[in-house]
């Protein structure tokens, strides 16, 4: 079983709790965030008790089959807590410029929103706009530092607070918290938990900034990596890699969008592996070990922990391979040409 493991680096924020007497010049927040992973903080921020004047999410999309528009996960948070919510097309129309300034702000807290902030937004709060980013910055800056923390076989990840500038997550550093990734996380499983751990960071991050205890950092420009979008390019199982980085890519990808390969000629898309010993022709299926299929990589083995076949459901490498899928001495081919 997977037990994140956490410690702080960096962090000059005492362990006192805060008083509402200790910061007099609290003053109304704005929360900006769209995704699930926003969905803990915007939760803990109001248990805090802060004062959420406003919650600002992306608008709703069509999703399905039907096409019928979702809201995003923030908006149905928001509403289970009663906030009011704003959905502009983009938050630098003036409009939503001036729906913002009227409010005041204090802060802007920033997760997972999915626009960058221009000057002008970027100008309305207080004491600033800062940032969740679930990454020990300036390691993996960009759209998907999860997904890139598991692909570069990373031991350590974690979340970082920062004061948001114009650039793509290249603001002055607050807190950050460092956690253990351990070799059979998933990023779905990684992600929920930086997703409550980043949620009290953020909150002790509020309170380090109101009492002048946290000094920013710049970032070092020499230490930045960039992760990119998650594109149809990286879903192939990269057989001929090394089972360690052919396990980071399976787990970076799991659990959507997947990676695939083939199965006697259907697709299968493989959400979880674990290293063994073997050697042989990459992609080929070496044994049925207890845990599911045993398939050579570059170099060393992984056995097929859980795979989802297509048109059915998810299961285990055992069920998967009691149902016939995968004979020894067949071959995991590429999933498309091209």
């Amino acid at each position: 079983m997977w037990l994140a493991r956490r410690r702080w680096r960096q962090s000059s924020v005492g362990d006192a709790p805060l008083r509402e007497s200790d910061d007099p010049r609290r003053g109304p927040l704005v929360f900006l965030g769209t995704a699930v992973f926003a969905v803990p903080a915007l939760a803990t921020l109001a248990a805090a008790g802060e004062s959420l004047a406003l919650v600002v999410t992306q608008p709703d999309r069509p999703k399905g089959r039907g096409r019928k528009l979702e809201p995003s996960p923030v908006k149905r948070e928001a509403e289970r807590l009663g906030l009011p919510v704003f959905q502009p097309g983009r938050l630098s129309e003036p409009g939503a410029v001036a729906r913002l300034a009227a409010l005041q702000p204090e802060f802007l807290v920033v997760v997972a929103y999915g626009q960058l902030l221009r000057p002008e937004v970027l100008a309305l709060p207080r004491r600033g706009a800062v940032n969740l980013h679930p990454s020990l910055l300036p390691r993996h800056r960009g759209p998907s530092p999860v997904a890139w923390t598991l692909l570069h076989g990373d031991a350590e990840g974690g979340n970082t607070t920062m004061f948001l500038d114009e650039g793509m997550d290249s603001g002055p550093l607050l807190l950050q918290e460092v956690e253990a990734v351990s070799p059979d996380v998933t990023r779905g499983e990684l992600e929920a938990s930086l997703a409550l751990s980043g949620a009290d960071l953020l909150v002790r991050t509020l309170a380090g900034v109101r009492r002048g205890e946290i000094t920013p950092r710049p970032q070092d420009p020499a230490a930045m990596t960039l992760s990119q979008l998650i594109t149809r390019d990286l879903r192939p199982v990269p057989w001929d890699l090394p089972a360690p980085q052919v396990r980071g890519r399976v787990h970076a990808l799991a659990p959507s969008p997947g990676a695939v390969c083939r199965c006697d000629g259907k697709l299968l898309k493989v959400l979880r592996v674990a290293e063994a010993p073997g050697a042989g022709a990459p992609a080929t299926v070496l044994g049925h070990d207890p845990g599911g299929p045993r398939v050579a990589c570059g170099a060393g083995a992984l056995v097929l922990a859980q795979v989802q076949p297509e048109g059915r459901r998810a299961m285990t490498g055992a069920e998967f391979v009691r149902g016939g899928g995968a004979p020894v001495g067949s071959r995991l081919e590429a999933p498309w040409d091209g």
